[in-house]
């Protein structure tokens, strides 16, 4: 558990106690270094001074080569409890004399060498002592005017100071154990007057965000900076309370005020709902009448030509049969007549074959815009169908229409969208894009079915779009033609029909003076 997890009375107390700790350990541990310092120097200059004394009674056996008056002076060392054992090897090496304390066994390895001997510095005087695991030893060497005559080597046992250093330890436990024991108290002592108070503050706080009994007054009979704090909390719980209660006031206005402007909102919401409806529904109306007229149109020039040859198949039938009533009818002139009424006759079934199919193109898509049924359709003879239609407004431009797809493509999908949605593009174009640019204007259809989902492509290299227009042109109502009678629904109706009623995405890449490209992906 992190520390700031704890509540705030166990950080404060944890806080102290730690503090108190490693003011325990920091203090006791510098003074029992310096302590252990001290004592340790004392023990190795003490071991110093006797290990000279040793090694000056030891020189006089060693000029008379005297083994046993050597060892004779190292018995009152038996008086010292301290020194284990006296080792004194000559010049070359041998040992010549020695004590050990109750038979210490412990023995000096190796041969004493002057010339290898580690245990000496450079210039040969100083020794290098050493402590092992249960003593202290010193190397002592044994010089008389400059001359060297060989090495003492002197071990004294370090009880002492381990002895030292365990009643330190003990005596600092025992202090360190009172004195945690008093700090307890005084931390506890501290914690009830000083924190228990902040503590309850703080729970009462939760409490009252939790009940909002912002009336709650809370007492604490001191003057001091916790009672100021009790003062203040109280001043602040009244002031809450009042403006609570101004608050609730308030709010039963508010939700009453709110549920007023929701009923006008939802009537207002209605209407325009409505409106525009309406309005969705005059634009495709209108969009049918723009397919009426085009229609209409195009079927008046090859009735025209139809009543035309019948008129010419009339007055050539009428003259023949006069020729023929009067006898004066040749066989040159029958022959020419019939010719002259065979190809009329021609040109008249074609005039009239060209207004039916107008006339069934028309009756086919206008039937699908009004349904709306699903099933499986050519889209790319669809297509064509559609353009035909538009084809006396495109030819007043002119515009060039051309469309890349296969020969056939059948899908699965709603003809009637279709036919709204290129009628919306083409109006778009021919309203819009063109309306400056009366030369080379090509509108490119391309249509392409690829891992069920089909894709239209509906490009033109007219005006074009700022960046302005791109980002609104296919919210409702945005129109640059509005004192023309645009509605600005054209493509908005486009929008809603790919995404809602195809399920599909539109993109429009545009760029002004460029051309737009509207791009339409449908899972079919």
């Amino acid at each position: 558990m992190k520390l700031h997890n704890l509540s705030f009375k166990v950080q404060i107390n944890l806080s102290i106690f730690f503090l108190v700790i490693l003011t325990l350990l920091l203090g006791f541990s510098y003074s029992l270094i310096t302590s252990y310092g001290y004592q340790k120097n004392s023990f190795i200059n003490e071991s110093k001074i006797e290990a000279g004394l040793v090694a000056n009674h030891a020189i006089a056996p060693i000029l008379f080569m005297d083994k046993e008056g050597l060892e004779n002076s190292l018995e009152y060392l038996k008086q010292n409890k301290s020194i284990l054992q006296v080792q004194v090897f000559l010049e070359d090496g041998l040992l010549f004399g020695q004590y050990k304390h109750n038979n210490y066994k412990r023995t000096v390895k190796g041969v004493i060498d002057k010339q290898k001997e580690s245990w000496f510095v450079s210039d040969g005087v100083k020794s290098k002592n050493s402590f092992n695991a249960n003593s202290y030893v010193v190397k002592e060497p044994l010089i008389l005017n400059d001359e060297y005559y060989g090495v003492l080597y002197l071990e004294k046992d370090v009880s002492s100071l381990k002895k030292f250093l365990t009643e330190a330890l003990t005596d600092m436990l025992i202090f360190s154990l009172v004195l945690l024991i008093l700090m307890g108290a005084i931390i506890y002592k501290v914690s009830k007057q000083l924190i228990y108070p902040i503590v309850e503050l703080s729970d009462s706080l939760e409490y009252l965000s939790q009940t909002k009994e912002y009336g709650t007054k809370l007492e604490y009979n001191s003057t001091n900076e916790i009672g100021k704090l009790y003062s203040s909390f109280n001043v602040l719980m009244q002031s809450i309370n009042k403006h609570e209660k101004e608050l609730q006031r308030f709010t039963v206005e508010l939700e009453s005020r709110v549920e007023e402007r929701t009923k006008e909102l939802v009537t207002s919401l209605n209407t325009l709902k409505k409106a525009q409806t309406q309005l969705v529904e005059s634009e495709k109306m209108a969009s049918l009448g723009a397919l009426v007229s085009g229609v209409a149109h195009e079927v008046n020039t090859p009735l025209g030509n139809a009543i035309t040859g019948s008129s010419i198949i009339k007055q050539e039938t009428a003259e023949l049969l006069k020729s023929m009533n009067d006898g004066t009818m040749k066989k040159s002139y029958l022959e020419s007549t019939l010719i002259s009424l065979n190809e009329t006759a021609r040109l008249l079934f074609k005039s009239v074959d060209s207004a039916a199919s107008l006339i069934r193109s028309f009756k086919k898509i206008s039937v699908d815009q009004s349904i709306e049924d699903k099933r499986d359709f050519d889209i790319v003879e669809y297509t064509k169908e559609v353009i035909q239609t538009f084809n006396s407004k495109l030819k007043q431009i002119p515009v060039k229409v051309i469309i890349e797809s296969p020969n056939t493509l059948m899908i699965n999908s709603y003809p009637g969208v279709f036919a709204q949605l290129l009628n919306n593009l083409i109006q778009n174009a021919i309203i819009h894009a063109f309306e400056f640019k009366k030369e080379n204007a090509i509108i490119t259809i391309k249509l392409n079915l690829d891992d069920g989902v089909f894709e239209l492509s509906f490009s033109d290299n007219g005006a074009g779009m700022d960046e302005e227009m791109k980002k609104k042109a296919f919210d409702p109502f945005v129109t640059t033609k509005r004192n023309a009678g645009g509605t600005g629904l054209g493509l908005n109706i486009t929008y809603n029909l790919v995404t809602q009623k195809l399920k599909g995405t539109l993109e429009l890449e545009t760029k002004e003076t460029k051309g737009s490209k509207f791009t339409v992906y449908i899972p079919v």
